[in-house]
C-alpha cells in the first residue's frame, strides 16, 4: 500500500510518500507561515523524486489535530480534496497520538500534553499494553493549574507549540516533562503511526477526514 502523510498541525509542513513500512520520500518545513501556498509544489517534488504518480496513492493520513486551528484546517482541507478526486480513503491521527509514539519505553500510563493558548492544555492518557500503544482517556482541555496534581503523580510528556510571541512561556519553565525517546515529530512518525493503528485495529480509514477540535467543559 502507498500512503501520502501529511502533518501541518504543529505549524510545520511535513510530507511522507511511503509503501507498506519503507519510506520513498519526505519532506519536512518548520516555514510555517508558508504552508498554503507551497504544499502542491513540495507534493509534486516528492512524488516526482520517488516517481510516484498521484493516482498510485492508496491511502491519504493526516494529523487532525487538535494543534494549531489554521494549520489543521489547511492540511485537512488538502488532503480531502486529493482523496475526493482520486477516491482514496483517509486515515485521521489526532495528534497526541503521534506525540505519544515518542515515547516506547514506559510501563506505567502516562499522560500526553499538547498546549492550546494562553494556559491551556489539550490532556490525553495512553498506555502500552502487550505492547501496542493505546489511548486509555479522551482527550480533554484543562487549565495548567488544573493539572499540576496530575503532574506530580503520574509520568508526563509535555509539547508546546510556540508561537512568534509566546507571553506564557515563563508558566511551563519549572515543568519538567520525560525525555522522549525520540525527538521531534514529522510526516514519516505520522505515517508509522497510522500503520501501527491500522495492524492494531486501533485506527480506521474513512471516506473524509474532519478536525478535531476540543471544546473547554464549562
Amino acid at each position: 500500500m502507498i500512503r501520502l502523510s501529511i502533518d501541518t498541525a504543529f505549524e510545520q509542513l511535513s510530507l511522507a510518500l511511503s509503501e507498506d513500512d519503507s519510506i520513498l520520500a519526505q519532506y519536512h518545513s518548520a516555514d510555517r507561515r508558508r504552508n498554503a501556498s507551497v504544499m502542491f509544489q513540495r507534493l509534486e517534488d516528492l512524488m516526482n523524486h520517488a516517481g510516484i504518480k498521484p493516482n498510485a496513492i492508496d491511502a491519504f493520513v493526516i494529523n487532525q489535530g487538535p494543534g494549531s486551528y489554521t494549520g489543521v484546517r489547511i492540511g485537512m482541507a488538502f488532503v480531502n480534496t486529493l482523496a475526493q478526486v482520486f477516491e482514496k480513503p483517509v486515515l485521521p491521527v489526532n495528534s497526541l497520538r503521534l506525540l505519544a509514539t515518542q515515547v516506547s519505553q514506559e510501563e506505567d500510563p502516562f499522560l500526553v500534553m499538547l498546549n492550546c493558548t494562553r494556559e491551556e492544555l489539550f490532556v490525553a492518557e495512553f498506555e502500552y499494553q502487550q505492547g501496542i500503544l493505546k489511548q486509555i482517556t479522551p482527550i480533554v482541555l484543562h487549565h495548567l493549574e488544573e493539572l499540576k496534581e496530575q503532574m506530580t503523580s503520574k509520568p508526563f510528556l509535555l509539547h508546546r507549540i510556540r508561537g512568534s510571541h509566546d507571553r506564557w512561556s515563563s508558566s511551563f519553565e519549572d515543568i519538567e516533562s520525560m525525555a522522549p525517546d525520540r525527538s521531534g515529530v514529522n510526516a514519516t512518525h505520522l505515517d508509522q503511526a497510522a500503520a501501527d493503528g491500522v495492524r492494531n485495529d486501533i485506527l480506521d480509514f474513512v471516506p473524509s477526514a474532519h478536525p478535531l477540535y476540543i471544546k473547554r467543559d464549562v
